[in-house]
């Protein structure tokens, strides 16, 4: 086998691996909302997924753009704001759709949003 077969192999398996796991990624992050749970973590979520920090970590960014953190915190806003909206909600505190999001208080939430406002 030649270095170039080598490397042409090498590249197209490392490519199905990480369609694999990104698939794997979206479905736990996104269809089961990984995001909301409250300890929420690059660590904790590559032990889910069984891949290092790093290649999560470059998922991330490579897909979306962002940081792992910054998915999840994005994603937990929209998530707020869906519920915010929804007439099922209407009786609970603020405070309580909050913690509903997978933030671990306010302060964090108002973090996360002082912070999104500021980058504009």
């Amino acid at each position: 086998m030649s270095f170039f077969n080598f490397l042409q192999d090498f590249t197209s398996k490392h490519r199905i691996c990480d369609a694999t796991h990104k698939m794997v990624f979206d479905h736990h992050f996104f269809d089961l909302k990984y995001y909301l749970h409250k300890d929420a973590s690059i660590e904790d979520f590559a032990i889910l997924l069984n891949i290092g920090d790093q290649q999560l970590a470059e998922i991330s960014n490579n897909y979306y753009n962002v940081t792992f953190q910054m998915l999840i915190n994005e994603n937990r806003y929209k998530h707020f704001l869906q519920e915010l909206e929804s007439p099922l909600n209407a009786n609970l505190t603020i405070e309580s759709i909050v913690k509903l999001c997978g933030y671990e208080n306010n302060d964090r939430f108002v973090e996360y949003v002082n912070e999104k406002i500021k980058k504009g």
